[in-house]
């Protein structure tokens, strides 16, 4: 197959890709506007402890609630749960579901660290506090000499708690966080104690949950518009987001075009610093005008001559748009090279000293950071936006990143401000 024909079926299946989004297979999501796909617990905890509430807005009882318990196995030893209170955050727990008799810890971790003891310290919290229910009518004087008791003294029972683990995919906790507790099967045991555990996933029983209650409240198209967008989410942090419009398989789809398919994309990945180079030039040359005119000059060195060095890395800057008439110290719009890898890593804003090849100073760096008011200079933090780009994931915008920097009037002022700036 040759280059033109491919590209060519490329810009037709891009082209239709982008007529699919418009008619609706699109990427957009409000939960993701608002935080991110991780957010444990803003965005997950904070859905599904409202989902499961009976008492939440969706006003269908405990419709989410009985659902969740099918789904985790719990609802033939949880009981009613028509009455059932559900917390966000209690006590630091991530999702607390009560009924008056059975209690269940949800630890909701998406890609965070187990604390210390902190399951342990959850499963304590819940059997004090079913201790203290059981003696609300004892006498003062007697609660006050049991406040020193364990809670198996005071009359807890452990039996009628149970904790869930979430994670994407499935994982145990840590004996950090456990504790004084060990796994045993489907508990959790510390001596003579036992608690239920299971651990579940966001790709199993959570999924499952949600397509359960999709199917409960189909025809409310506020509430199944809600889920499906959480189904979404969910997607997304267990990949397992289809995409029908996806580059694979257009790749592979036509089993007769599959191996010259293969034989242009491996080609392009072994000649992809060569592209990469290619297009860099080809973006400054086309705003070789605008740059010269914006009082900003083109500096092209080899991709061999070393003008830094990060992490036991020789860095080259092989293209750099950088100030015509510039102090000692100045910001540039440049592409970094690995010398030693022969990689082409990323592009954006950074400092450079005049007639250096090596790295600035530490103490100098301080210093002109408090000077300047910024948060980071070897890549420029100017307190509003970040200057630095991965080339393999943003490639694509070099051409408007550029275009940003040439208009900056923050990064001309800092330019000027380093003119006067002594060491």
């Amino acid at each position: 197959m040759e280059y033109r024909e491919f590209f060519e079926r490329v810009k037709g299946f891009l082209e239709q890709a982008e007529i699919h989004k418009r008619r609706g297979n699109n990427d957009f999501n409000p939960y993701l506007e608002m935080w991110s796909e991780s957010n444990e617990v803003k965005l997950h905890s904070a859905l599904i402890s409202g989902f499961l509430n009976p008492l939440g807005n969706h006003y269908q009882g405990d419709v989410f609630l009985e659902t969740f318990l099918e789904s985790v196995g719990l609802k033939a030893w949880f009981g009613d749960s028509s009455n059932a209170r559900v917390h966000k955050e209690y006590e630091n727990i991530d999702v607390y579901i009560a009924n008056g008799k059975r209690h269940i810890i949800v630890e909701n971790k998406i890609w965070g660290k187990d604390q210390d003891r902190q399951i342990e310290r959850y499963i304590e919290i819940i059997a004090k506090e079913q201790s203290r229910d059981f003696n609300d009518d004892m006498e003062s004087n007697e609660l006050e000499s049991s406040e020193s008791e364990t809670p198996q003294e005071q009359g807890a029972s452990y039996d009628n708690i149970a904790v869930l683990y979430l994670a994407p995919y499935k994982r145990n906790p840590s004996g950090y966080s456990l504790g004084k507790w060990e796994i045993q099967g489907d508990s959790l045991v510390n001596g003579d104690n036992k608690v239920r555990f299971k651990a579940i996933t966001y790709k199993g029983e959570i999924l499952k949950w949600i397509e359960n209650s999709q199917a409960k409240v189909g025809c409310i198209t506020s509430l199944n518009a809600a889920l499906l967008f959480y189904k979404d989410v969910v997607q997304i942090i267990t990949n397992t987001k289809e995409n029908t419009m996806s580059i694979e398989k257009f790749l592979t789809e036509n089993k007769g075009s599959i191996e010259g398919n293969m034989k242009i994309v491996f080609e392009i990945l072994e000649n992809k610093d060569k592209i990469i180079e290619s297009y860099c030039e080809a973006i400054v040359e086309k705003c070789r005008e605008q740059i010269e005119s914006k009082d900003f000059e083109i500096v092209k060195t080899s991709k061999d001559e070393k003008m830094g060095r990060w992490n036991r890395i020789d860095l080259s800057y092989p293209f750099m748009i950088k100030p015509k008439n510039c102090g000692k110290y100045y910001f540039a719009f440049c592409v970094e090279h690995y010398i030693q890898k022969e990689k082409y890593n990323c592009y954006g804003v950074r400092i450079f000293e005049q007639d250096s090849d090596s790295n600035m100073d530490d103490n100098i760096s301080s210093k002109i950071i408090e000077y300047l008011n910024v948060e980071y200079i070897w890549w420029l933090d100017d307190n509003q936006k970040f200057w630095w780009y991965e080339l393999d994931t943003s490639i694509a915008e070099l051409e408007s990143k550029l275009q940003e920097f040439l208009d900056s009037n923050k990064i001309k002022a800092l330019n000027e401000k380093l003119k006067e700036y002594q060491a």
